[in-house]
């Protein structure tokens, strides 16, 4: 009986959806300079179920199992933060009720402003990078992306970087990169750097794989 009473109720808890923390989702992929594709590769997902997390926040207990793995977290730290209700004194219930309707109408008129001054905020961002494999030039591309969102460059059998550009608060842009170098059929991550530059300015960095090779990335953004 108790193995029939498991095997009965364990997919129901699958399918029912949660609410996870969409912010977080979004700063763990862009942390690791990951695409929306990459993250559903790596999870198990499809692309249109990263999509709706980071969008709506709903998952099924499944998808943030699938998640919280990749981001090596327990699911419990991909829930979405519950705001406590304040204590009110003893009031007249109209007047409660009231005081309830305004606040829930101020939570969303924060909400609202918080999302468009977002949209405001992000813009396209030019991405001019030079790429070198021991010293010898690979070549130079030009590369135009949303803010928040990863540009790939891929020179099949060298090597394939993703830049994910994302502007601060005093207008500096964080480049979070990640390196990878064909390793049989497969590309293999070695290395995640980040730099901090300034609008316009160049930066450099280089990452040593484990073969020995070194690759050199200079890299100049440009808020559009």
């Amino acid at each position: 009986m108790a193995n029939s009473l498991r095997t009965h109720t364990q997919p129901e808890a699958a399918n029912v959806d949660m609410q996870i923390d969409s912010n977080r989702i979004r700063t763990e992929r862009a942390q690791r300079a990951w695409s929306q594709e990459h993250l559903a590769e790596v999870a198990g997902l499809s692309l249109r179920t990263i999509q709706r997390v980071e969008t709506t926040g709903s998952a099924s207990f499944e998808s943030a199992k699938s998640l919280a793995a990749v981001f090596e977290l327990d699911v419990a730290a991909l829930r979405a933060p519950e705001v406590a209700a304040p204590e009110v004194a003893p009031l007249r219930r109209s007047v409660v009720s009231g005081l309830r309707y305004l606040a829930v109408a101020a939570s969303l008129m924060v909400a609202l402003g918080a999302f468009f001054m977002r949209d405001a905020v992000a813009g396209d961002v030019a991405l001019d990078v030079v790429l070198e494999l021991n010293a010898e030039k690979l070549g130079e591309h030009k590369l135009v992306t949303n803010e928040g969102k990863s540009a790939e460059i891929r020179l099949e059998g060298q090597v394939r970087l993703f830049v994910n550009p994302i502007v601060t608060s005093d207008g500096s842009i964080l480049l979070s990169m990640r390196v990878e170098e064909p390793s049989g059929s497969k590309w293999v991550e070695v290395g995640e750097p980040r730099i901090m530059v300034l609008n316009g300015n160049q930066g450099e960095v280089k990452v040593t794989s484990p073969k020995g090779n070194v690759y050199r990335i200079a890299i100049r953004p440009r808020r559009m």
